[in-house]
Parts: structure tokens; C-alpha cells; sequence
């Protein structure tokens, strides 16, 4: 009697040690977050890479009255350059009194800002253990519009929060305040020119004092909210260029434009009718039908009226051209 084969162990690679899930993970393996801050440090070393400073040593500070722990800090203090100043008031309580302290501090650096004390911006807080929008104030020389965003964001909103705060500078305008509902006007009159005109002298004529003519200050219209949508100029195509238009192609066009009309007005009128007409028509068979031809004399009709009006077309463009350029 033979003894059975041996059965051969069924093996996998399945580990039989139990998992800990509260393990924390390996050095190295964990998620990592692209974030880029603006304005970058290369935006912050060009704007003060080739500022003129001076030096200045304060006064030496002990850390802990230790001789060993002396160190000294040198100021530096711009001399020139695209800087401005500002002042800022502190104010301080000496036996009772308040006591105001006028400082002259950096506003700005090129294009950097700073603040003078009086600014805020909106950020968030946590107030009962829940996060509201708040605007925060912005102590004395810290840089403004400096935000963080990361890079490998996909398809969020666009953050123009730096773009608008240098345009409110530059063009120190007003923030528009959301606009305050108003009952509807009526039915607007239509009315020409003349009749306005003779309207408007005798309302000056019957009102003996004029009122008071209000100027309010500049500011910005209420929408877009991203105001680098009002100045065409300041944007930038693929390849740098301008996003406003040369003027040299808005003059082309209002050329183009005159010399069509001086065309059109030279061409005869069955001609200006026929082309108008082939614009919206399916076929030449339909040119032909409507002017009394059948089958196959309406195609052959069609066609021949549509290239009469078009040789017509042709000659009046070139003679418009002849007359703009003598």
C-alpha cells in the first residue's frame, strides 16, 4: 500500500501581523502642501536691493544680565529712493494724563505698503468657538496685501485682493458701498433734442437760484469686484502684450467702416436689395423666384443678379477707396 503525496502548505503574501491604525505614520510619507506668499521674497529683495541706506547702532541689550549675552542690533534707515512716510500718533498714559507721540514712519517701499497704525484688513477670529470675518488692525509697519495661497489649488476664485489694493492706491479712489434700493423711475419720455433743450432753458429761466452743486469724492464704481477689470491697459496678454487696443487699429477700423458707407451709398438700389436678400436666402433658386423666374431659369437668374450686385459691390469699394485716399 502507497503512502498519499504530500500535501503542499498554501502560502500568501498576506502579512499575519494585525495592523495598528494609531500608529503614526513614517518620517517622510507625509501630505505636503505647495503654498506660495505674496509678494514673494524675490518681489521683497528687488524693491530694496538697490535702496540707499544708513546705519545705525542701538543701544546694546543684556539677556539676563549676562556679559556673554550681549548683542548689538544695527538698524538700517533708508536715505532715498521710492519711499514715503507717514505719521503715527501713539498715545501713552504718564501719571494720569494722556500723552500723544507723533512718529514718522515707511508707508511705502516701491510697491510694497506698510502700515501706519490706522489700517486693517479682514481676516478671521475665533469668538465662541466659532470662526467669524473680522476686520483686524494692523500694527505699525507691517506689510499690507500680504496673503498665502496654494499653488496647486484648481479651479477656485480668483483672489484680486492684492491687484485692488494697488489700484486704490494708485488711483486713491473710494471703495463703492453696496447701492441702497430706490422705487423704480416711470415711463421715460421720449422726447427729441430740441424739445429737451427748450425744456431744460426754461426750467433756468423760471428757477432763481440754482442749487447747490454737490462733488463727491472719487471712487470706484460698485461692480466688478476685481478692479484690474477697469484698467484694460494694465493687463497683459500671453506674450506681454497690452490687453487695451493700439490706436492704430481703432483708427483702421473707423476708416473701413467710412469707406463702406461711402460704398453703399454709391451702388445702385436693386443691387443693395438683392445682396441684403441673399444674406437670409437658401439658395440661388430663391433670388431667381422672387422676381418671377421658375425651375431651373430662377437658378440660372439668381445667379446671375447675385453676380451683378457683387461685381457692383466690388467697384463701388474701389472707387470709395480711390476718393478717401486723394
Amino acid at each position: 500500500m502507497e503512502e498519499p503525496a504530500e500535501i503542499p502548505a498554501i502560502s500568501a503574501n498576506w502579512s499575519l501581523i494585525p495592523a495598528n491604525d494609531n500608529q503614526a505614520p513614517d518620517e517622510g510619507f507625509d501630505s505636503e502642501r505647495a503654498v506660495e506668499y505674496e509678494p514673494s521674497l524675490d518681489k521683497i529683495e528687488a524693491a530694496i536691493e538697490d535702496l540707499p541706506v544708513s546705519y545705525r547702532a542701538e543701544p546694546m541689550l543684556l539677556d539676563g544680565f549676562s556679559v556673554s549675552g550681549i548683542r548689538k542690533e544695527v538698524h538700517s534707515i533708508p536715505t532715498g529712493g521710492d519711499v514715503e512716510y507717514g505719521i503715527h500718533v501713539d498715545e501713552k498714559m504718564v501719571d494720569g494724563q494722556k500723552v500723544l507721540t507723533r512718529h514718522k514712519v515707511i508707508v511705502r517701499i516701491g510697491k510694497l505698503r506698510f502700515s501706519d497704525g490706522s489700517q486693517t484688513e479682514r481676516g478671521q477670529k475665533l469668538i465662541l468657538d466659532k470662526v467669524v470675518d473680522a476686520d483686524i488692525p494692523m500694527p505699525v509697519g507691517a506689510m499690507l496685501g500680504s496673503r498665502e495661497k496654494s499653488t496647486r489649488d484648481r479651479g477656485s476664485e480668483t483672489d484680486a485682493s492684492g491687484s485692488n489694493s494697488h489700484y486704490r492706491w494708485m488711483v486713491t479712489g473710494r471703495t463703492a458701498t453696496p447701492p441702497k434700493l430706490r422705487p423704480k423711475k416711470g415711463e421715460r419720455l421720449a422726447i427729441s433734442k430740441g424739445e429737451a433743450r427748450r425744456m431744460l432753458a426754461e426750467a433756468y429761466a423760471n428757477t432763481s437760484v440754482l442749487p447747490e452743486v454737490k462733488r463727491y469724492p472719487d471712487a470706484f464704481p460698485y461692480g466688478p469686484t476685481n478692479l484690474r477689470q477697469l484698467f484694460i491697459g494694465g493687463r497683459k496678454g500671453k506674450k506681454g502684450e497690452s490687453g487695451s487696443q493700439a490706436w492704430a487699429d481703432i483708427f483702421t477700423e473707423r476708416e473701413n467702416r467710412e469707406i463702406f458707407n461711402r460704398g453703399l451709398d454709391a451702388m445702385q438700389e436693386k443691387h443693395i436689395r438683392i445682396l441684403t436678400e441673399a444674406m437670409s436666402a437658401k439658395s440661388l433658386a430663391e433670388l431667381g423666384e422672387a422676381r418671377g423666374y421658375r425651375g431651373r431659369h430662377a437658378v440660372d437668374a439668381g445667379r446671375r443678379l447675385l453676380r451683378a450686385a457683387n461685381d457692383n459691390f466690388q467697384q463701388a469699394m474701389e472707387l470709395a477707396k480711390y476718393a478717401a485716399e486723394t
